[in-house]
């Protein structure tokens, strides 16, 4: 999977006692000020505390980021980071300098478990298949379990077990901020968007090898093809 730092979910935003440029006790001759307008400190912050921003849940850093996108790309390339904004989708995220002499400041995240891993792609290919500006898409728990019934082991009959897993795999894909239960309805989930343009390309083709070889080893048909996609954000 991709880099990431700590995730803090704090969008607070006071501006009490703060002008447009600089908090309260700035001062214009202090050389340590930032240059930088607010709501673009602000940005630049949610994008470094964040796994990824959208413009649906993270709007006011959303339009900073993009009035301000320059001068955020050039903050974050002094830390050896690069920046990510896929204005279909409305997600913008960071990746790490692929440089080999930049320092690493991103950590890897652990591997997904296999269940994780198929779930993973599957949500990216049904979510591919429909346009940016289309409603939500969501999926079930019921859906989930259809999905990854067909890659059960052999031997592995224990429906309670099944579920189990079937629960662990949504819990893994939640935890990355890619699924969101319905605060309504504790059976329906909603897919991220980000989950398209965070996947970049190479970790496609991996996990698309996955599927076929796990499909094969399950005796599932292989409709997954190998899709072409844009930029390689891994």
């Amino acid at each position: 999977m991709s880099e990431r730092i700590d995730v803090l979910d704090d969008d607070s935003t006071s501006g009490d006692g703060m002008d447009e440029f600089a908090f309260e006790d700035d001062e214009s001759g202090n050389p340590g000020r930032s240059q930088l307008p607010i709501p673009a400190r602000r940005a630049l912050t949610t994008l470094l505390t964040k796994r990824f921003i959208t413009r649906a849940r993270n709007r006011s850093a959303w339009e900073a980021l993009l009035t301000f996108e320059t001068e955020i790309r050039e903050r974050l390339a002094d830390m050896y980071l690069l920046l990510i904004v896929d204005k279909d989708y409305e997600v913008a995220f960071k990746r790490q300098d692929p440089a080999d002499d930049a320092p690493r400041l991103l950590r890897r995240d652990k591997p997904l478990h296999r269940d994780a891993s198929l779930l993973l792609i599957h949500l990216r290919k049904e979510h591919t298949y429909t346009d940016a500006t289309d409603d939500p898409v969501m999926i079930t728990r019921a859906q989930v379990a259809e999905f990854l019934r067909p890659f059960r082991e052999d031997g592995d009959g224990d429906e309670a077990k099944f579920e189990r897993r079937v629960e662990a795999a949504i819990r893994a894909v939640a935890d990355l901020k890619l699924l969101t239960p319905d605060q309504d309805a504790d059976y329906l989930f909603t897919v991220s968007p980000a989950v398209v343009p965070l996947i970049g390309a190479d970790e496609v083709m991996r996990m698309e090898r996955y599927f076929s070889q796990a499909a094969a080893e399950a005796g599932v048909p292989d409709e997954s093809g190998h899709e072409e996609t844009g930029e390689d954000l891994a």
